[in-house]
């Protein structure tokens, strides 16, 4: 059976440091699997020449400047031409063989399929799509791989800024599409990035656009605003403990 093309898309700007690294990851993959675009807001350090050593085993890739991080993401939409979509940091990479072997899991009747994800200090995190999406954003973009069908109408939205990707992950949940977790580490990700920074105003914010019933939005966003606070109370705790130790 042959097995789908996914479009790997990453964003890049001025990360001449880490992005030689990512590339690598993504090339020593199995090259009839995927093509690799890359989106490149202008950078200034060095980045480019990077791009241009390899860019003979790219599918594609932009110089240019954007509206910033998902507005470059919608043109790596646009550029893709894999039924599978995948979007990964310029500092992030890629698990040795993990297209082979979540390759034969991309069913065209799924709209996302989905794993772990590794942070940079070694711990292992599994993305949720779930009733858990109500309240955070648990679906790492480094961990999903996203069926093309999903963008047919759709763009990231940039007025949401750094909530543009927890609004597709509430979507993809409340529209009930179908999803499937499989049991591996897809990529290891720099922690600190714009997603992590997610507060509760964010996530009531995207909530409210879907949930039509006031009163059961302000009820989710008092549960919401209490989660936060014992999130924050307790690593408030544990990093004083830390500190006594």
């Amino acid at each position: 059976m042959k097995r789908p093309l996914i479009s790997i898309i990453t964003v890049v700007y001025n990360a001449r440091k880490t992005f030689e690294a990512t590339i690598k990851s993504v090339l020593s993959q199995d090259q009839e699997l995927f093509e690799y675009v890359i989106i490149d807001g202008g950078s200034k350090d060095g980045t480019l020449d990077i791009i241009r050593k390899y860019e003979n085993q790219l599918g594609s890739w932009v110089s240019e400047p954007d509206k910033g991080i998902f507005d470059a993401m919608n043109k790596g939409v646009d550029r893709a031409k894999g039924e599978w979509l995948f979007f990964l940091g310029a500092d992030d990479l890629l698990c040795e063989d993990i297209l082979a072997k979540v390759s034969s899991h991309l069913q065209p009747n799924l709209a996302v399929v989905y794993g772990n994800v590794m942070l940079d200090g070694g711990r292992i995190m599994r993305s949720h799509i779930g009733l858990r999406c109500l309240f955070e954003n648990r679906l790492h973009h480094q961990s999903a791989f996203y069926h093309r069908r999903l963008f047919t109408d759709f763009r990231y939205e940039q007025k949401f800024n750094i909530c543009a990707d927890y609004e597709l992950t509430l979507r993809i949940y409340l529209q009930k599409q179908p999803f499937l977790y499989v049991p591996y580490t897809i990529a290891v990700f720099a922690s600190g990035g714009n997603s992590n920074d997610l507060t509760s105003k964010d996530i009531n914010e995207i909530r409210g656009i879907y949930l039509q019933k006031p009163w059961l939005n302000s009820i989710l966003s008092f549960m919401i605003d209490t989660y936060y606070s014992y999130f924050r109370t307790k690593v408030f705790i544990k990093r004083k403990v830390l500190k006594l130790a």
